[in-house]
């Protein structure tokens, strides 16, 4: 190598070296207090229960506490408010279901955030298909039945859900759009309350995740007529998927996810070392069995991929939203 070359390569290299060891020492740094999971929904929900469940294994993976800080009210917004105003330093984070990122920014010009624009996804961790479940009473037994009743009865079958824009919302006006129906959509102030009023037999209709299906698929007042996703669940191997009955766009693409947050701005070495610790956190036999039981897959989307999927979603959310689907009224 001659002189000059040499010259050009110590530089180029004292160069690197200067930009890369701050961020190294901040990797090694991180963390060394807590970590916050912000979390836009009251304790004992799913989005709460599968949140703690990943903070307990996260703990064991990082070495360091990660604490559930419940922020519930505006369908999960006020959590991410919060997020969006928090340090960019990877103290704080946030467990947020697929609504928080990708539909709430779009149904309210108030929302206080941008999915895209204020935070960055580290991974998506878990996954869960849509399951409808039918009263008998109703004489609703299989998906054509209801399809077939619902055009010459439009707005008289009803559907509740945990309230306007909620995946449960989300999934019944995905299936109108599909089959060319009407349903008679009934929000309320939660899933615990539509449920309540389902088992009741003052619904027609339910979109439910799948324990809730399990636990009454084999109630003789109630029939499971389909899931989402890609393929039959294992848990109700003899339930269709609505692909297989001919419903285009309620696949995989209209599962309910979680992913964990943090706000723009967070440094790379930081990020890589969350998702470094939450990798291993997702491989933790306790968070496995976990998940088993409240009946959520394990998913391992990246950043990248995690972010593609928001702008998927975002998109096929704004096409219900102009269509007049789904409001937040």
């Amino acid at each position: 190598m001659n002189p000059q070359n040499r010259r050009h390569f110590l530089a180029t290299l004292g160069a690197g070296l200067c930009v890369s060891a701050p961020g190294v020492a901040l990797a090694q740094e991180f963390p060394n207090k807590p970590i916050r999971m912000l979390v836009g929904f009251a304790p004992g929900g799913p989005t709460d229960i599968l949140a703690r469940i990943v903070a307990t294994a996260l703990t064991k993976a990082i070495g360091q506490s990660v604490v559930v800080d419940n922020r519930p009210g505006a369908a999960g917004a006020l959590a991410a408010q919060t997020l969006a105003k928090s340090e960019a330093d990877g103290y704080t984070v946030m467990f947020a279901g697929d609504g928080q990122l990708t539909l709430l920014p779009q149904l309210s010009a108030n929302a206080g955030y941008r999915t895209l624009r204020d935070f960055t996804t580290i991974r998506t961790v878990a996954g869960q298909s849509n399951v409808l479940l039918v009263n008998k009473a109703t004489g609703l037994t299989d998906l054509q039945t209801l399809i077939r009743q619902a055009k010459t009865r439009p707005g008289k079958i009803s559907f509740g859900s945990a309230g306007n824009g909620t995946p449960s919302h989300l999934v019944g006006a995905l299936l109108e759009n599909a089959a060319g129906i009407e349903l008679l959509h009934v929000p309320y102030r939660g899933a615990g309350p539509a449920m309540t009023d389902f088992l009741g037999g003052r619904l027609d209709l339910m979109f439910v995740g799948m324990p809730v299906a399990v636990q009454h698929a084999q109630n003789e007042k109630f029939a499971v007529l389909a899931v989402t996703g890609a393929k039959r669940s294992a848990r109700l191997p003899a339930v269709p998927t609505f692909t297989e009955l001919g419903m285009k766009g309620l696949g995989e693409e209209t599962d309910v996810w979680w992913a964990l947050a943090a706000p723009i701005g967070t440094p790379a070495a930081v990020q890589a070392r969350l998702d470094a610790a939450l990798r291993v956190a997702m491989d933790d036999p306790m968070l496995k069995q976990a998940f088993v039981t409240q009946g959520v897959d394990r998913l391992d989307r990246d950043a990248a991929a995690t972010a593609r999927r928001i702008e998927g979603d975002q998109a096929r959310w704004s096409e219900l939203i102009k269509a007049g689907k789904v409001s937040n009224e």
